[in-house]
């Protein structure tokens, strides 16, 4: 007896390799769903299907075995009859006799005489329970039959609900249409349909696909340089002060540094000064790529420095390679797109990409309190993968400011309405 192993996306096809490869003589042994991926929930399933024939395969052109076209076994396993029948049905009907045909033994020296009886004997055994369980499943009512067949069809009307759900909370319709694709193939019906477990899948799915870090408060061995870039108006220099009044709160050292190279609004550096005198942090000055280096070995025993920059516009590329001139790789000085949540989707993206050729590390949204819908964070991190490591969601300093982690992230994506968060 030849043993073979077919692997397929869905039952209907398994069977027709199946068939195509050992005949319709083919005994299903076993069958299973494997899932494949890294995304848990949103990974596929295929099928994986055991069958064998007898010892003398199959034609593939004639599809018949050495017993001939108009013998067919049926294999019975619980949970692969079904599939049994679609293979017995895909093959025209033959009327067979009542009584069993004798299979006569083919002769061979040795021992091979006894095998053979014995696998001719277990055979009779099985076809006699396959006709039996045919005889069953032919007696009970056809709708109950395409009740159990409908059953593992995906109910259109729930994917739609779950994609539309989506789509309220501002997520685009390429991402929603994605999610709710991978759901099709994740879900039961009886999943889809129950609230409770689309929620539970829905927050699952993005809280997976959300990235954040926010290293700034982990101990470091060397001195920790990171600067705020972006386009104006987004909240830099107020942002900065948020994170320096947050890493004050919290149980690490109070040695920090500023340093502002936003001499184009003088409204700027007076404002990252008061700050500093209110939290008695030093504000270093600079004009140039020179004196940034002076600054930072004048600041050389403060453990977190943290430098202001003038807004940019996306379009102005000379202000922009100006910009890459102070913060050179060398220096080690990290880089976080400062976004605000309020900016048109075209213009975010357009902004991630002209401001790409810093090398940003990490992204900052601003003023979530001004929107309804935050979907953009969860497109943001679809399109660009850059981690999040806060958020903002009002003027006051220090209290508006949220270190971003995955659970909070995703649960403002999954609240409209409620982007002020107090803590």
């Amino acid at each position: 007896m030849q043993v073979r192993v077919f692997e397929s996306t869905d039952m209907a096809s398994g069977l027709k390799k199946v068939k195509d490869e050992l005949g319709p003589d083919a005994l299903i042994l076993s069958t299973k769903t494997i899932r494949s991926g890294k995304l848990g929930v949103l990974g596929k399933k295929y099928f994986e299907i055991t069958a064998a024939v007898d010892s003398m395969w199959p034609h593939k052109g004639g599809g018949t075995s050495a017993r001939g076209s108009d013998q067919t076994i049926a294999a019975y396993d619980p949970p692969t009859y079904n599939s049994v029948m679609q293979l017995n049905r895909a093959k025209p009907h033959v009327n067979r006799p009542d009584k069993q045909e004798e299979i006569t033994p083919v002769k061979a020296p040795g021992d091979q005489t006894d095998l053979q009886s014995e696998v001719n004997e277990l055979k009779g055994m099985i076809k006699t329970l396959g006709q039996e369980m045919l005889r069953i499943n032919n007696s009970q009512p056809a709708s109950s039959t395409a009740t159990e067949h409908n059953s593992s069809l995906p109910d259109e009307s729930s994917l739609r609900s779950l994609q539309q759900r989506l789509l309220d909370y501002g997520i685009s319709f390429d991402t929603a249409k994605s999610i709710s694709g991978f759901a099709k193939e994740s879900l039961t019906l009886d999943e889809l349909t129950d609230p409770f477990k689309q929620q539970q899948y829905l927050e699952q799915t993005i809280q997976e696909l959300i990235q954040v870090n926010t290293d700034i408060f982990k101990e470091n061995k060397r001195q920790h340089r990171v600067a705020l870039v972006g386009p104006t108006g987004v909240g830099k220099t107020t942002t900065l002060a948020k994170i320096a009044a947050t890493y004050l709160a919290a149980p690490h050292s109070a040695s920090i540094g500023f340093i502002t190279i936003d001499t184009y609004r003088i409204a700027a550096v007076e404002q990252l000064k008061v700050y500093g005198e209110i939290m008695n942090i030093p504000v270093e000055v600079v004009l140039s790529p020179e004196q940034l280096e002076n600054a930072l070995l004048k600041l050389r025993d403060k453990d977190l420095i943290l430098i202001d920059t003038a807004g940019r516009s996306p379009q102005d590329s000379l202000c922009i390679d100006e910009l890459l001139s102070f913060l050179r790789p060398d220096l080690s000085i990290e880089k976080h797109l400062v976004l605000s949540a309020t900016t048109r989707e075209n213009e975010l993206f357009e902004a991630i990409q002209r401001f790409s050729v810093l090398g940003i590390d990490k992204s900052i949204i601003t003023k979530i309190d001004e929107c309804t819908r935050l979907g953009l964070l969860l497109d943001i991190q679809i399109r660009e993968k850059i981690p999040y490591s806060y958020i903002t969601n009002g003027q006051r300093v220090p209290e508006d400011i949220i270190e971003a982690d995955k659970a909070t992230v995703t649960q403002l994506i999954m609240s409209p309405g409620k982007g002020i968060v107090y803590e």
